[in-house]
């Protein structure tokens, strides 16, 4: 498969993803200061999530089990609305990140989230674990014609095989994660093995998405010639936010494209 002009295959180098997701806490001067920092480091792109509030939670959703930091969020709908980002801010984001040389990858959650990215111009979607059985989603992506790459945290082998069989049927380009949806994931949970079962298995690009916080199960995948990583990353070791126990530091990140 290939993603803006890079190609992704056992017969090129990994593509190496860092995952800031919502780590910016809805600010984009934060957002501009992980593209900065993270540029440095040697990765292929940069990815976000892309959240609409109104499009994915209820007033009344409670927020998630030991993730309201500080009381801050009376429910999910609260958080989610304090990391959105307006399309012209999104624009601004991806312009950016490809002045430094990043391809900018977002994961999408509703079907406005897509089109706002058709928008601007985005060239691959992130679908999350939790969306990896939502085809309207995934039907709106195949018909931009655009790359898809996908978490299996959450899912059994058995929808895997499924999904797998509609996106060859309709002649998808599409990669999948080896991912287990912990947060921070125990080392002996993160699932390595499945990096070659999945490559005999499926005729795509596979790889790992890491969220243990450290840099381990990384470099093992590279070990293993993983086409795809994707890694956490945070800017301060002292963020408190939902994702940071699951993330690494800039100069691990280095590391790792080292």
């Amino acid at each position: 498969m290939k993603i803006g002009n890079v190609s992704i295959g056992d017969n090129y180098k990994p593509f190496i993803i860092a995952e800031v997701a919502q780590a910016h806490n809805g600010k984009i001067s934060k957002v501009f200061k992980f593209i900065d920092y993270i540029s440095k480091t040697g990765v292929d792109a940069i990815k976000f999530q892309t959240h609409i509030a109104d499009q994915e939670s209820t007033l009344d959703e409670p927020f998630r089990k030991n993730f309201n930091f500080n009381n801050k969020f009376k429910s999910r709908y609260d958080y989610w609305k304090s990391v959105e980002f307006s399309i012209d801010e999104w624009n601004k984001i991806k312009k950016y990140a490809e002045k430094k040389k990043l391809i900018f990858i977002t994961s999408v959650f509703s079907l406005k989230a897509i089109q706002m990215m058709k928008k601007i111009g985005i060239k691959a979607f992130k679908i999350g674990s939790g969306e990896f059985n939502s085809l309207d989603l995934i039907n709106e992506i195949i018909k931009l014609k655009l790359p898809i790459l996908l978490s299996t945290g959450m899912v059994r082998l058995s929808e895997i095989d499924r999904l797998n069989k509609l996106l060859k049927h309709k002649k998808a380009s599409y990669g999948f994660f080896q991912c287990t949806s912990n947060y921070p994931v125990n080392l002996k949970k993160t699932g390595i093995n499945l990096i070659n079962d999945f490559k005999k298995r499926y005729n795509c690009p596979i790889g790992l998405s890491d969220h243990s916080g450290t840099i381990y199960p990384s470099i093992f995948s590279l070990s293993l010639n993983s086409n795809l990583l994707e890694v956490h990353v945070k800017i301060d070791k002292n963020d408190k936010g939902p994702d940071a126990s699951s993330s690494i530091e800039i100069q691990d990140l280095k590391k790792i494209c080292e």
